[in-house]
């Protein structure tokens, strides 16, 4: 079996969710819009509780204020005026006997009747608005409000029912890497990644995952191409022409890679002794070589006899003579035993020469049985990969496109080595790794990623920071503080003080005149003061207080742009796509269930932006369809985002959740 371009197969579709898958684009699942968040919001506010209370409550003061003045200004003057007019009409009439009324009653009419009218008129509105009860004018102007969105919203989907919901999602680059994800995951993507391929181009699927989980697509391919072939290996390797093609010393290159992989860099010199074996005894087996035949020549390099019929008499004297000397012989023991284990568990499953190529089908899966792992089945899976490298890199024709379920069993080398013979021949490539971690984790950044469900919390981690860290604010502290204080003081003070001032005072005085002997003054003073006072004062104090604070702060953070544990619970068919961007990857959450072909809305292009219709008819709609009755284009209250996994085309099948 060799790589070549094969012709498309016309697709025998019968079926509605075959053919849809069936459309070109490679995509791997599909991108959920909902309608309603397309719609253009309603232009009118909602009626406010608060504003409607205010200006009934205004209202009504005003009325208040209205009447007042009329009463005063208008009701009373007019009511005095009346009756004035009345008494003197009376008086008139008593004075004059008789005089007629009538005039003075018609002046009664005009000059008083106005004012009372008024005055009444203004008493109506007060009371009329104080008779208004706002609540219940909220809630009526509110069911209006609700009227006329819902008959906005329904103009809106009208001119949106055949907006489409569910676009394509397809890969930007021609390589993509998709980590992580369950059995049943990996089989809903590869039936609809792989039908979506196979509308364009062949498709070649290596599936090494040891489940067979391409048998969906396998199955759906062979019911739409008739022409695609399943290979169980090791068990149809005779028949599925791996090695078919290959030259003598492709062959050799190969199998030495294939033996060796895994194997460090410091086996080079076994690598070339293995290679520098291998090309001896192809050149003396005259380059008709098979697995069969190469381990019957290795057999006969170690002294032992092949079987009959294996090799003719002169390829077994010149292998088992002069091909080695006895030396050299002796040298490279270690590397004949090596090479005879592994060819003749290889020669095991082709148990003879080869056939000549098998022709090439539009779709080829070549599947490792479910066996437990062992050597030979490393073997073979080491050596499909080194065939494909091989035809890839020496197709002259277009090639078809690669998906490889399970690559965590290759080797980095391998897969570099594969994927840049890929790349320059514009193949693409499609690679599923169970695992980030080790080689896995050494290829992600090759291509565009995608991440489905990663169960260990370390390639979560690994997976999150590949994906970026944003900035943003987030809530650092909240503190609330609530406090009072109480502060009584009551002074009471009283004093007693009586004033009283009394003075009482005599003065008497005298002189004496002695004749010849001088003269002599005398005088006596008495006084008596009494002084008494008296106060009385009380005081009181008192303080109280209450104090409460509320505070919120956030700060600047660079976090992850998806968590880890979001990676760790990610659904069976859900799946996040990387899109390269300038600022770092976008995300597309890819819903990979092919059972999505059956919803309404659903398009096998990528989703284009959609012009919102305008909302001229919402009146006309409003006016022509009851409120609380859905239109004919009118979707449910809630867009339905769940479906069942049983597919159309299947009797039988594990429900599973889609989202």
């Amino acid at each position: 079996m060799s790589i070549q371009h094969v012709p498309p197969a016309p697709l025998a579709l019968e079926r509605e969710p075959e053919a849809m898958l069936f459309t070109p684009g490679a995509r791997l699942g599909w991108v959920f819009r909902d309608r309603r968040t397309l719609l253009a919001p309603y232009p009118e506010s909602e009626p406010d509780l608060e504003r409607l209370r205010e200006q009934a409550a205004a209202r009504a003061a005003a009325a208040r204020a209205r009447y007042a003045t009329a009463r005063r200004w208008a009701g009373k003057p007019s009511l005095v005026a009346a009756v004035v007019l009345l008494l003197l009409a009376g008086c008139a009439k008593a004075v004059n006997g008789g005089a007629d009324t009538g005039s003075t009653l018609l002046a009664v009419a005009v000059l008083c009747a106005p004012g009372l009218a008024y005055t009444a008129v203004c008493r109506h509105r007060r009371d009329q608005a104080a008779a208004v009860q706002p609540d219940q004018d909220y809630h009526r102007a509110r069911a209006e409000w609700q009227q006329r969105a819902a008959a906005h919203q329904r103009a809106q989907l009208a001119g949106l029912g055949q907006a489409a919901e569910w676009g394509s999602a397809e890969p930007p680059g021609q390589r993509t890497d998709v980590f992580g994800g369950s059995w049943w995951g990996w089989q809903a993507l590869l039936t609809t990644h792989g039908t979506s391929i196979l509308a364009a181009q062949p498709l070649l699927v290596l599936d090494l995952s040891g489940q067979l989980v391409s048998g969906e697509l396998t199955a759906i391919a062979r019911h739409a191409t008739g022409n695609a072939a399943l290979y169980v290996l090791p068990t149809d390797l005779d028949r599925c022409g791996l090695l078919d093609g290959l030259s003598g010393p492709q062959f050799a290159d190969a199998l030495t890679e294939a033996i060796h992989a895994g194997t460090p860099g410091g086996a080079r010199a076994d690598r070339a002794v293995d290679v520098g074996i291998l090309h001896q005894l192809i050149a003396a087996l005259d380059g008709d070589i098979s697995p069969v035949r190469l381990a019957a020549a290795t057999q006969v390099a170690l002294g032992h006899r092949a079987e009959p019929g294996l090799l003719t008499a002169a390829e077994e004297v010149l292998i088992g003579g002069d091909l080695f000397p006895t030396e050299y012989r002796r040298q490279i023991g270690p590397n004949l035993v090596r090479l005879d284990a592994f060819l003749t568990g290889l020669a095991r499953y082709v148990g003879h020469p080869f056939a000549g190529p098998v022709g090439p089908a539009y779709y080829t899966c070549l599947a490792l049985d479910s066996s437990a792992r062992s050597a030979r089945g490393e073997l073979v899976l080491a050596l499909a990969v080194q065939w494909l490298t091989v035809q890839v890199s020496g197709s002259a024709a277009a090639a078809p496109a690669v998906i490889i379920a399970g690559a965590d069993e290759i080797t980095r080398p391998h897969l570099e080595r594969l994927a840049d013979a890929c790349e320059r021949r514009r193949v693409p490539l499609t690679l599923m790794f169970r695992h980030l971690r080790e080689d896995a984790l050494s290829v992600l950044g090759g291509g565009t990623a995608a991440f489905m469900r990663l169960g260990h919390h370390g390639e979560a981690e690994q997976a999150a920071s590949y994906i970026g860290r944003q900035h943003k604010f987030v809530l650092s502290q909240l503190t609330a503080t609530l406090g009072g204080n109480e502060t009584y003081t009551r002074t009471d003070t009283e004093g007693y003080g009586v004033t009283d001032s009394r003075t009482v005072g005599s003065s008497r005085g005298w002189t004496e005149d002695h004749l010849g002997a001088g003269s002599r003054t005398g005088g006596l003073t008495r006084s008596f003061g009494l002084t008494a006072s008296r106060n009385w004062s009380v005081a009181r104090s008192w303080a109280a207080g209450t104090n409460w604070s509320n505070a919120a702060a956030a700060q600047r953070v660079y976090e992850f742009a998806v968590e880890p544990s979001v990676l760790q619970h990610l659904p069976d068919y859900a799946l996040l796509l990387t899109v390269p961007a300038r600022t770092g990857p976008d995300l597309l959450a890819v819903e990979c269930n092919p059972a999505i072909v059956t919803l309404p809305g659903v398009s096998t292009r990528p989703l284009t932006p959609v012009h919102v219709p305008a909302q001229a008819s919402s009146a006309r709609l409003a006016a022509d369809e009851p409120p609380g009755r859905s239109g004919r284009h009118s979707p449910p209250a809630e867009p339905t985002r769940t479906w069942s996994t049983r597919r159309p085309w299947q009797d039988d099948r594990r429900p599973r959740h889609g989202r």
